[in-house]
C-alpha cells in the first residue's frame, strides 16, 4: 500500500521564497510565512502533473526553462489564488444598489439622457458575484425599458472564469437565492441525482467575462465605468499595491463613480481620492 504522506513533497524555505517573490511580482498577492503549508498543499498537484517529486526540481525548472515557466505560470496562479464566494455575499451592498444607487442613477439619467450603466466586477471568481449584480440590475430595470446594462466580470484565474462563463451551479450554491429569483433567472436540471441551476441567456447576455490582472494597467476596458465591485481582494495585497490599484480605479471611473470593497477592507490611510459613504461604499471625489 502506498504511503500517502510520503508522496507529498515538502517545500523548503528557499523554494517558498522564490515562489512567494514570483507570485508577488505577477499578482501583487502577499504570501506571509504562515502560508507556506498552503502553497505546499496546493502546488503538489502541479509537481505530480509534471512527474516531479520535489519542489527543488519544480523551482529549478521554472528558473531554467523559459518555455516551461511561461506555460506553467497561469496554472500556478490558478492554484494559489483564493476563490471563496457566494451569491449575494455581503447582502447590504445589493440593498445599497436597489435602494440608493440605482434610484439615484435613474434620476440623474433624466437630466443627461444617459441610459447606459457599466459595472466592473473585478474579481468575479466562479461567477456568483457578477450574476448577483446582474440579477439586481435586471430586477430593478425589469419595468423600466430602454436601458443598456453591461457588467464586465474579470479574474486572473482562467479556470474560475470558465466556470463563471458556463454559469452552472449545484443547488446548494444557490441557497441564498430566493425561489422566485431562481425560477426567473435560472434553468433547473438534474444529472446523476444532483440538481443544477444554469443562468438563463438574459442573465448571461449582460455579462462579459475576461481575464484581467489588477497589476497590469491600463486595464483592457475601453470606457469609463459607473461602478466597480472589488470586494475581498485588496486584503491580499500590501499597502503600496493597494494604493496602486485604488489610483487605477479612480482613473477608470467616471466623475463621481462608485467603488465597493469588502467588509474587512478600507481605504483609510491608503487613498484620498474617494469619499467614504459607509458600509465599505466609496465615491470618487469630483
Amino acid at each position: 500500500m502506498t504511503n500517502f504522506k510520503s508522496s507529498i513533497a515538502t517545500i523548503h524555505d528557499a523554494e517558498f521564497a522564490y515562489l512567494r517573490d514570483m507570485i508577488y511580482k505577477m499578482t501583487g498577492i502577499v504570501l506571509a510565512d504562515h502560508k507556506k503549508i498552503m502553497v505546499q498543499s496546493r502546488l503538489n498537484i502541479r509537481l505530480r502533473s509534471h512527474g516531479m517529486t520535489t519542489f527543488e526540481e519544480y523551482v529549478n525548472k521554472l528558473k531554467s526553462d523559459p518555455k516551461f515557466r511561461e506555460a506553467e505560470l497561469s496554472e500556478l496562479i490558478n492554484r494559489i489564488t483564493t476563490n471563496k464566494t457566494d451569491f449575494f455575499r455581503e447582502s447590504h451592498h445589493f440593498d445599497f444598489l436597489k435602494e440608493t444607487y440605482l434610484p439615484q442613477f435613474e434620476e440623474a439619467s433624466k437630466a443627461t439622457g444617459n441610459k447606459k450603466l457599466l459595472v466592473w466586477c473585478s474579481a468575479s471568481s466562479t461567477g456568483e458575484e457578477p450574476y448577483s449584480i446582474a440579477i439586481t440590475l435586471l430586477d430593478y430595470f425589469f419595468t423600466r425599458p430602454g436601458w443598456n446594462l453591461k457588467i464586465i466580470a474579470s479574474d486572473i484565474d482562467t479556470n474560475v472564469l470558465q466556470t463563471a462563463k458556463n454559469g452552472i451551479y449545484k443547488a446548494d450554491r444557490l441557497e441564498t437565492v430566493s425561489d422566485q429569483m431562481k425560477n426567473k433567472y435560472f434553468t433547473k436540471s438534474e444529472k446523476d441525482g444532483n440538481i443544477f441551476y444554469e443562468a438563463k441567456p438574459n442573465l448571461k447576455s449582460i455579462i462579459e467575462f475576461k481575464k484581467i490582472n489588477l497589476l497590469e494597467f491600463p486595464y483592457p476596458i475601453n470606457e469609463k465605468l459607473d461602478l466597480i465591485f472589488c470586494r475581498n481582494v485588496v486584503i491580499y495585497f500590501d499597502k503600496p499595491t493597494q494604493k496602486f490599484i485604488f489610483n487605477n480605479f479612480e482613473e477608470i471611473l467616471k466623475p463621481s463613480g462608485f467603488l465597493i470593497i469588502g467588509h474587512s477592507e478600507t481605504m483609510f490611510g491608503i487613498s484620498d481620492k474617494f469619499k467614504f459613504l459607509g458600509h465599505t461604499v466609496y465615491q470618487k471625489k469630483s
